[in-house]
């Protein structure tokens, strides 16, 4: 698909978008108020807490997530956090063997990469003092087939709505800071160094005790499997033809007088996320950073490509828990050298089965082959932004 017309859809889903969330949105303070806007108050307490930062050493973050794929009915439970304090419920549609209990990988990555970046906006604009009066995101990507069995979330855009009395020169050198510093765009715009995943390996019995309840092995064989097998019918029976990707699209909203990103996916926004600051710059400690979530969402995007290599090979699995690690290094400091950057990423994962270890090996490296996020993180793709003035609720009118 030529790249202009990818950025005609882009432009058309975030369009769409607007309409459809529009709803969601409570009002927002418009930049008449001066001064006395909520948010501008959020970033001069924001650019407190930075500047204490950068007059302090700081050391790098560790990152830690991990996901379980539960039982029969093999939704994936990503606990995010040192202690697994934050969850959140990663789930397939009915046609894929799910139950729709939560929001896709997919869908989650659009989602924290939208409140990234307003995250980024507004750290960049309390560094720089620049007045914002309101700031909503909308993230949207059209995904592209790689290979024969590899496609994943491309062509990345999004559309920043600010409400400020900033100049158009202040608010370009705030979109080059945001593009120059995040972590997050780094993280999908740069290939990055990933590891294969050390798997921890458990022999089960080749026959299950009857007396125990249902559990993943049945969720695989009797689910997952006839789902994987009746897509990939419905995938030779489109042979030949186009790849249609079905567009994804999400909106963070900056909640003013916190700076917690309220995030909506999809068009009618069922899904919702939500993201807090880190400790440091004014965090809350009510939800997971954006950071934790990243890296998060890609060890739940693993585990279900577990659960559907295993359908579609035969491979029976008892149990499946995933980790996923990485360092972060400091935004600010007295010693940081450069923007905050991932680094050191590995995932483990821990599988009870009756076959082979053998078995297992060949089905981790189906699972790496064919892994959206997975193969996403360790590509290079393009990042495209652009702002809109004006507060998001009235972007449509």
């Amino acid at each position: 698909m030529p790249i202009a017309r990818h950025a005609s859809l882009c432009k058309a889903v975030a369009t769409t978008a607007l309409s459809a969330m529009l709803l969601l949105t409570a009002p927002l303070v418009s930049a008449a108020d001066g001064a006395a806007s909520p948010l501008r108050e959020y970033l001069a307490a924001k650019r407190a807490a930075i500047q204490a930062q950068s007059a302090q050493d700081a050391a790098p973050t560790a990152i830690h997530g991990k996901v379980t794929a539960e039982s029969r009915s093999g939704v994936r439970r990503l606990r995010i956090g040192p202690t697994g304090e934050f969850q959140y419920i990663s789930d397939s549609g009915r046609d894929f063997a799910g139950y729709n209990l939560g929001a896709g990988s997919w869908d989650s990555l659009v989602g924290t990469l939208a409140s990234a970046v307003a995250d980024e906006y507004i750290v960049q604009a309390a560094a720089q003092d620049v007045p914002l009066d309101a700031l909503d995101v909308v993230f949207t990507s059209i995904p592209e087939r790689k290979s024969e069995n590899l496609a994943y979330p491309n062509n990345l855009s999004y559309v920043a709505y600010i409400d400020s009395p900033a100049t158009d020169a202040q608010l370009q050198a705030l979109k080059r800071a945001v593009h120059e510093n995040s972590s997050a765009i780094d993280l999908v715009t740069r290939p990055q160094q990933v590891g294969h995943a050390e798997v921890e390996y458990i022999r089960t019995a080749a026959t299950r005790d009857s007396k125990l309840p249902p559990g993943l092995r049945d969720f695989i064989t009797q689910e997952k499997r006839p789902a994987v097998l009746a897509r990939e019918t419905r995938t030779a029976a489109n042979d030949g033809k186009p790849y249609e990707p079905r567009p994804l699209v999400a909106r963070a909203h900056v909640e003013p007088h916190t700076g917690l990103r309220r995030v909506f996916l999809g068009k009618d926004g069922y899904h919702q996320q939500l993201h807090d600051s880190a400790p440091g710059l004014l965090g809350y400690g009510l939800a997971p950073t954006v950071e934790e979530h990243l890296l998060g969402v890609t060890g739940t995007c693993l585990t279900h490509i577990f659960e559907v290599q295993a359908g579609a090979r035969d491979v029976l699995l008892d149990s499946l828990e995933l980790t996923v690690d990485g360092d972060l290094s400091p935004r600010f400091g007295r010693n940081v050298a450069g923007p905050a950057r991932f680094s050191n990423i590995r995932y483990k994962a821990r599988i009870e089965s009756p076959l082979t270890e053998q078995d297992i090996d060949a089905l981790r490296q189906s699972v790496e082959d064919t892994c959206p996020l997975y193969n996403l993180v360790k590509d290079e793709q393009t990042l495209e932004g652009s702002i809109v003035r004006g507060a998001y609720a009235d972007a449509a009118k």
